[in-house]
């Protein structure tokens, strides 16, 4: 009898710790495991390709996805939605979830750059013409990395040619909450023309035009990524990461036309 006792105590005390820490069998390294991976709007079509090698690779795992502006996403992490592992299109993102310990330390994981696109039956056949009167222009909101970035490059320009930013700010007619929103209402007719990331142009190849910027002039777009430090699959976070900087995954990027490290 005192031996039951003892038995039922440490089961009562170890349904207690379970309790208490929130474990379960979904928390386990092993077994079928979900990893939920935020990442910026201007990562969604290459990430989707990404994920079907890795969930390729690894039968047991299935990723879900979701993906929206860097800041939309920074303030659901904030706020404790669930994710364990960010991908943000700036580091002004990251930093504040790296200083409130709500992700490991962040790692660089890939670079970006601007390109201005038009219309394909617009009459800009340059990136200094989206200064140019009667110019509907589309930019992402200041809040989303790519409207930052524009907004600086906008700047770089203005240094050599005085008046061209307030030229070009005059014709903004649309603000997007992602950089993707951008490049689709150019594409379809819209807007003129458009600032975005290079990789945001592939999927609208024969609807829009591509005009480079100058080295000179454009900025580079740097992409962070961190395991969310409430992650339930450390392991399989860093496995992940590691595929994305070392393994297919990176090959997956840089076809997509992302600059890797």
């Amino acid at each position: 009898m005192k031996d039951q006792k003892i038995i039922w105590l440490l089961m009562s005390i170890f349904l207690i710790i379970l309790m208490v820490t929130g474990c379960d069998i979904n928390a386990s390294e092993s077994g079928n495991k979900s990893l939920t991976v935020f990442v910026a709007a201007s990562l969604k079509d290459s990430m989707d390709t990404v994920i079907k090698q890795f969930e390729k690779l690894n039968p047991d795992v299935k990723i879900i996805l979701n993906s929206a502006g860097s800041q939309t996403l920074r303030a659901q992490i904030e706020q404790g939605a669930y994710a364990d592992i960010f991908i943000s299109a700036d580091e002004r993102n990251m930093t504040p979830l790296y200083t409130e310990k709500l992700v490991e330390k962040p790692k660089t994981l890939l670079y970006n750059k601007l390109i201005v696109i038009a219309y394909k039956d617009s009459s800009i056949n340059s990136f200094m013409d989206i200064k140019n009167s009667g110019v509907k222009l589309a930019l992402a909101d200041e809040s989303v990395p790519a409207g930052k970035y524009a907004l600086d490059m906008l700047s770089k320009i203005d240094a050599d040619y005085k008046g061209f930013k307030e030229a070009t700010l005059k014709n903004v007619v649309t603000k997007e909450v992602t950089v993707t929103d951008v490049a689709q209402k150019v594409a379809m007719g819209e807007a003129d023309a458009g600032i975005v990331y290079i990789t945001d142009a592939k999927p609208f190849s024969g609807k829009i035009k591509v005009i480079n910027i100058p080295d000179k002039y454009n900025v580079i777009a740097t992409y962070p990524a961190a395991i969310v430090k409430n992650t339930k699959y450390k392991t399989l976070s860093s496995k992940f990461l590691d595929f994305l900087l070392n393994g297919d995954g990176k090959k997956i990027l840089k076809d997509y036309g992302f600059i890797m490290k």
